[in-house]
């Protein structure tokens, strides 16, 4: 098992009895299935033509489910150009920052407070949010007085939202630490290739999730918020998904090894033969 932020947060134990996942920039549908498979309503934002078009047909099934094709920033416009990549399918975003990107279409975006005061969404439980560099813009326009998340998960990349935006993940710490909120980085190595939709590329390289700051500026990653009562509730989740996490490596790497050994499979099955006749 490799370390997923979507593995990692399913594994806390939220408080709500009627929770409610916001996945702003929900791509395909994979962070938000977790959550409607368990149950929760979930509201999601795609303003990509053919991810929410996937999106939407990767989750037909979930009546607990709404997908809002717009963009999510600190304004309300009527529409701002949007740059596709298409050879990325994970990079879509509102300011280009790749050489693939070009200049598609239009979108329209919102503001969080707004649509779901709209919506009249009675709390919000867990607030993801991977927009590409405009991250800082959708957290602004979120209102903390009427909703207190139990968990927040933010995208970071400084050499995008910084050009684009004017911001770094010291701009988001701090100002979600004036709501009352803890952060954790969770840091990646730096990334080779972006993914390409049915091509294999290689994969992301994990490399540590720990209290906020590092001893260094980090690449990119992700920024996990916890209110600052929860900051050992959420350490020892953590320390756990860690735990196990080592442990199943550790477990497969044995296997690999035993199974290099001649005749270690066909003693496998010759002991789990025996002990199958002495128990029936």
């Amino acid at each position: 098992m490799g370390f997923s932020e979507e593995g990692l947060l399913a594994k806390y134990r939220f408080k709500s009895t009627q929770p409610v996942l916001i996945d702003v920039g929900a791509h395909h549908g994979g962070f938000s299935r977790i959550f409607a498979e368990k149950g929760w309503r979930v509201i999601a934002f795609e303003p990509e033509q053919k991810n929410q078009a996937v999106f939407e047909q990767n989750l037909a099934g979930f009546k607990n489910v709404t997908c809002i094709p717009k963009a999510v920033s600190d304004n309300t416009q009527d529409k701002v150009p949007f740059y596709v990549s298409e050879e990325h399918y994970g990079i879509h975003a509102l300011k280009p920052f790749h050489g693939t990107h070009k200049l598609a279409y239009t979108v329209e975006t919102l503001r969080l407070d707004e649509v779901l005061k709209d919506l009249q969404v009675p709390e919000v439980t867990l607030l993801k949010v991977d927009t590409e560099g405009a991250d800082f813009l959708a957290i602004k326009g979120f209102d903390f007085k009427e909703y207190r998340p139990e968990l927040i998960m933010v995208e970071f990349m400084d050499d995008r939202s910084s050009p684009n935006f004017g911001y770094t993940h010291h701009d988001m710490v701090n100002y979600l630490k004036e709501q009352g909120y803890t952060a954790f980085v969770s840091e990646w190595a730096p990334i080779q290739e972006y993914a390409r939709e049915g091509i294999a590329t290689e994969p992301h390289i994990w490399l540590r999730c720990v209290p906020y700051p590092l001893d260094h500026e980090p690449a990119w990653g992700n920024l996990i918020f916890v209110p600052d009562s929860d900051r050992e509730k959420f350490s020892k989740t953590l320390q756990a998904y860690l735990n196990n996490m080592r442990t199943e490596y550790t477990t497969n790497q044995i296997k690999k090894q035993v199974a290099k050994i001649p005749g270690a499979k066909a003693l496998y099955h010759l002991i789990k033969g025996i002990f199958y006749v002495r128990t029936c």
